[in-house]
């Protein structure tokens, strides 16, 4: 039991550090918006824009400001990747599929909280299982 409470005191530290990427369109631009377990901003992590036209050429790069926000201005529709690294071990990716003005935004890299929840609960489900069925194997 101590060690179950062990195994989600550390889940919950680990989840207070993932990294999320939001991509919203904001008019003719698209405000990427950088955070640590969804409050903490992920301020001055390093930013790589890739276009549609040159997938393997960077369109802009930077920093994302002291809010871990970040701008930028496509120049053609299509799938555009942002990508986002705070360079101690946390990267995200999220995809923008730009239309022009009031384009969407589709497969944003963040786990919504209730599916990393059951994550860690199956997790924890499972390896209390597998304990269980080690200290009764000889008794069955």
């Amino acid at each position: 039991m101590r060690g179950a409470l062990i195994a989600l005191v550390l889940a919950a530290a680990a989840h207070a550090h993932d990294l999320a990427v939001l991509p919203r369109v904001a008019g003719e631009a698209v405000l990427v918006t950088a955070n640590f377990g969804g409050t903490e901003p992920a301020a001055f992590c390093q930013v790589a824009v890739y276009s549609p036209a040159k997938a393997d050429a960077e369109f802009q790069t930077g920093r994302t400001d002291a809010r871990g926000r970040f701008a930028f201005l496509p120049d053609v529709g299509g799938q555009w990747r942002v990508i986002v690294d705070d360079e101690m071990g946390h990267r995200q990716e999220a995809t923008i599929e730009w239309s022009g003005a009031g384009g969407s935004v589709s497969g944003a890299s963040a786990q919504p909280p209730w599916q990393k929840a059951l994550t860690g609960a199956s997790l924890l489900l499972g390896l209390t299982g597998i304990w269980l069925w080690w200290r009764v194997r000889g008794q069955l």
